[in-house]
Order: structure tokens, then C-alpha cells, then sequence
């Protein structure tokens, strides 16, 4: 088929199915719609609370402290599990807390019967050489694993109790958490940045964080004004952080796992 029938076609079928009410061009009617079993909720404005908007109605923005020092914070991870009369499904499935103070980074995270423990210094901030220790324990016996690892600047390297491997990075590494006082500092309004990030002891690489603006989003008893980065990359889901004036990151949005701000010192 030629480029030119292959667009004409294209263009019948997306029109056809348009006024059947199939493609979200219908946006006006979304209140008629209910997404039962889809992987996202359709229509929902603006797609950074698209997993967690069914959790919204109960949330209160965390209004002390400030992550662009030392800080402590603590999230609760919020589940999605679909929709249901147009809302997200959430639930409460775990928490983390995250530790940094000059030089230091923290983190302690339980979900699904499981604890992991990680202890950055160098902090794991862009372009920094740093040292990683993770430590995760699930209930019942014989069941941790501890991983070592460090980043000279080019090549990251683990070390496990069975194996070791090392791999070469394009691009700065950053540690996920590292990324908060990042976010809170607002340099990244003005230009995106390019990565590798360390996830727990995965490498995912070829990220960018980018800003998009500020968006509208409702809480409990009003709305908010909150400051939207996305990062986008290899072997990730799309990922929304949601920052308020003070620099302090509110809310974690990807798909099943988000993060919702609790505590803030």
C-alpha cells in the first residue's frame, strides 16, 4: 500500500471511530464515560494525577520544612488498582523515608512483607562519584540480600555476596532520592537534565527530566498550585513530581506505584 492510501484509510477509520465516541477527541463528554478495566483513567486533566486521583479528596499538602538543606521526609506509597465511575482506585501499600544531611543520603522502604535499607554518601547528586550500600530484608528466614556498590564518575560498579559486575554509564549517574533536592532547588526550570539514574540496584539509563509547568490539582478541601517535572527514559514509566513553591515534593506519580508527601522536618 502506498504512503498516501495508507493515510487517506488512516484518516476514514480515526474519523469513524471518533464519532462513535472511541478516541478521546469526545473529551467534552467525559462525565458519560467510565473507564472500568483500562490501564489508566481516560480524560483526566492534567495527567500528572492521573493514577492517584481517587486519593486526592483526602490529601493535605505538607506545609513545614524545606527540602533544599538537610532534610527528613517521609512518603507513603499509594497503590493504583485501576478505576472505578471514572476516579483512580488507590490504596496505602507501604512508605518510605528519606534522610539527607551533608553528604548523606538515606532511605528505608517497606512494602509487601519487604525492608530495604540504603545508605548513599556522596549523595548521588549529578556528576558527584558516590558509594551505595542496600540492605533489604523480606519476613521469613534466609531471605536478605546486601549489594555494595559504587560510581567513579564513568563506570558503576556492584558487588553482591555471589557476583560482581560493572557497567559503563553515558551519562551522569543520580541516585533516585538525590533527585528531591534537586527539584527543590528549581534549577531545572531552565533546562532538562540528562541522566543515568541508580534505582535501588538497578541502572536505568538515558533519562531526562524536563520541566512542564505549573498545573491546577485538587485536594482535600480546594486545590493547589504545584510545579510539574516529568522524567521520561529507558526501562521507566513515565514519572510526574509535583513540586510547591517552597520547593518541597509533594507528590510521585508513575502508574501502580506513587508517592504521596506525609512528613516533612
Amino acid at each position: 500500500m502506498e504512503r498516501r492510501d495508507f493515510l487517506n484509510k488512516t484518516a476514514v477509520t480515526v474519523g469513524a471511530l471518533s464519532a462513535a465516541g472511541h478516541l478521546p477527541l469526545l473529551a467534552a463528554e467525559k462525565d458519560k464515560r467510565t473507564n472500568k478495566a483500562g490501564p489508566l483513567n481516560v480524560f483526566t486533566d492534567p495527567c500528572a494525577i492521573e493514577p492517584i486521583t481517587g486519593h486526592l479528596d483526602t490529601f493535605t499538602p505538607a506545609g513545614n520544612g524545606s527540602m533544599r538543606n538537610a532534610f527528613a521526609a517521609s512518603y507513603a506509597l499509594i497503590y493504583w488498582s485501576g478505576a472505578k465511575r471514572g476516579m483512580s482506585k488507590n490504596s496505602e501499600r507501604g512508605s518510605i523515608t528519606v534522610e539527607t544531611s551533608e553528604g548523606t543520603c538515606q532511605t528505608v522502604e517497606k512494602r509487601h512483607g519487604n525492608t530495604v535499607k540504603t545508605m548513599i554518601t556522596g549523595h548521588g547528586q549529578l556528576g558527584d562519584p558516590f558509594t551505595w550500600k542496600l540492605n533489604s530484608v523480606f519476613d521469613g528466614p534466609d531471605s536478605r540480600f546486601v549489594e555494595d556498590g559504587s560510581w567513579d564518575g564513568k563506570t558503576m560498579t556492584a558487588t553482591a555476596a555471589s557476583w560482581k559486575q560493572k557497567r559503563r554509564t553515558r551519562n551522569p549517574l543520580v541516585a533516585k532520592w538525590a533527585l528531591l533536592p534537586m527539584l527543590a532547588s528549581g534549577s531545572l526550570k531552565d533546562a532538562p537534565l540528562t541522566f543515568d539514574l541508580l534505582d535501588d540496584s538497578t541502572l536505568r539509563p538515558d533519562q531526562q527530566l524536563r520541566y512542564e509547568g505549573q498545573i491546577t490539582v485538587p485536594i482535600k478541601g480546594g486545590e493547589a498550585k504545584l510545579d510539574s517535572y516529568v522524567q521520561t527514559g529507558r526501562a521507566i514509566q513515565p514519572t510526574h513530581y509535583l513540586v510547591d513553591g517552597d520547593g518541597r515534593v509533594q507528590l510521585i506519580t508513575a502508574s501502580f506505584v506513587n508517592w504521596v508527601l506525609r512528613d516533612l522536618k
